[in-house]
């Protein structure tokens, strides 16, 4: 895995001039601890976002563990920083690719939680196969299940 992808990474950077990149906000009615808890608990995104098939974490949510998803192409992520509660950083590759994913979880006013779910990427022909607007589409889709689940939890 590029050395390079940890470093950024774990100093809370994404890829430099990467041609694949978009950040997505959304603000969610229920407490950060919710919100963290279901971004962290890898094995049950499946559940809340069907997208993201046979999804596993290999130990606890820290630096260092492994995670994985996805069916026939896995994604083979890392988790690289972590401020419970507030920020993760990951990063990883899937079929060549490499990527950085960084979410910030914010308290609002109200018992609201704001997320921004960025992620930067890497690779040949990542432009013409898979463009930032996809990636905008994409990281939309979860950000908007994560809203729906979190909102439904009675915790």
């Amino acid at each position: 895995m590029n050395l390079n992808l940890k470093k950024w990474a774990e100093a809370e950077r994404m890829i430099p001039s990467a041609p694949v990149e978009a950040s997505r906000s959304i603000v969610i009615s229920a407490l950060p601890d919710v919100v963290w808890r279901l971004l962290t608990d890898v094995a049950d995104w499946s559940r809340w976002y069907g997208y993201l098939k046979n999804a596993g974490l290999d130990g606890p949510f820290v630096a260092g563990t492994g995670l994985t998803y996805g069916g026939l192409f896995k994604h083979r992520l890392r988790v690289a920083k972590v401020r419970p509660g507030l920020l993760a950083m990951l990063y990883g590759t899937m079929a060549g690719y490499t990527g950085i994913t960084r979410w910030d979880v914010k308290s609002v006013e109200g018992a609201k939680t704001k997320v921004t779910f960025s992620e930067s990427s890497d690779g040949p022909l990542i432009g013409l196969l898979y463009g930032s607007v996809s990636l905008g589409k994409h990281l939309e889709r979860w950000l908007s299940a994560l809203k729906i689940e979190a909102e439904r939890d009675p915790h």
